[in-house]
């Protein structure tokens, strides 16, 4: 569970997504990687030197030019701070043999070249390949969402009780959380069976044990609750997933708003 909320793997960006990218973020998110949208190339360039071992899937077919691509693949390339960068090529349209011979080996684009055209499921495999061949997911297991206090919400009925709290961030794993105004002791080890979680209006049960409790005093206390499998049916792990969409496309645009 420590890897859970402390690890991170390598952040994935998809610039300017073709409607076939966006449809299959969800899934990828589900395979727990840490998945992005962006819709600003300029931005995302200079944003790349805080994390300059991302993996970033350019679609060229939006905005620029190909041979504006070609320069703006060639400075990403020629960056020594992003030496560790991952970049591949996504188009819709069918391409020369020559042209894909180029970014490949020319241009030196080292993580694909894949025309979306194919089958969905088929396009989804290549890329879930791509990033299972470059670790993608780190040390990190899952994948989670930093949530809005202010908006992300749970209750909880403990003993004839039930206390509300915040959640600070969740995976499929488990959450981290603060209650509000809890008025009894609450123990390692302790079983959570009726947990209901608030992700952005998306109602959820789950049920969990509180495996590491940091104490800083009164309502600033953390808990982290690890959930119980079997109440992870399919319609709560998808509402999870796609909070933590929510979350990670949030951070981004927040983010970037600073370059």
């Amino acid at each position: 569970m420590a890897e859970a909320f402390i690890n991170r793997g390598k952040k994935i960006f998809f610039l300017y997504p073709h409607p076939v990218i966006r449809d299959m973020v969800k899934d990828i998110i589900c395979h727990e990687f840490e998945v992005y949208l962006v819709y600003d190339h300029e931005k995302l360039k200079r944003y790349l030197a805080s994390c300059p071992n991302s993996i970033v899937f350019i679609n060229i077919e939006e905005q620029l030019k190909e041979e504006e691509w070609e320069n703006y693949l060639r400075e990403l390339l020629a960056n020594p701070s992003l030496k560790g960068l991952g970049i591949g090529v996504l188009t819709y349209f069918d391409r020369s043999k020559a042209l894909t011979e180029k970014y490949l080996m020319e241009l030196g684009v080292n993580c694909g070249f894949i025309r979306l055209r194919m089958d969905v499921a088929k396009c989804k495999e290549i890329i879930l390949n791509i990033l299972e061949a470059n670790k993608a997911r780190g040390q990190r297991r899952f994948v989670r969402g930093i949530a809005n206090p202010r908006l992300d919400t749970f209750n909880v009925e403990i003993g004839l009780s039930r206390y509300n709290g915040l959640i600070l961030n969740i995976s499929i794993a488990g959450m981290a959380c603060q209650f509000r105004s809890l008025s009894i002791k609450l123990e390692v080890g302790m079983e959570l069976t009726d947990i209901q979680l608030v992700l952005r209006g998306m109602h959820c049960k789950v049920s969990g044990k509180i495996i590491r409790i940091d104490r800083r005093g009164n309502d600033d206390d953390t808990y982290v609750i690890l959930f119980k499998p079997e109440s992870l049916t399919a319609q709560v792990k998808e509402k999870i997933y796609n909070f933590v969409h929510i979350c990670l496309q949030e951070e981004v645009e927040r983010e970037l708003k600073k370059y």
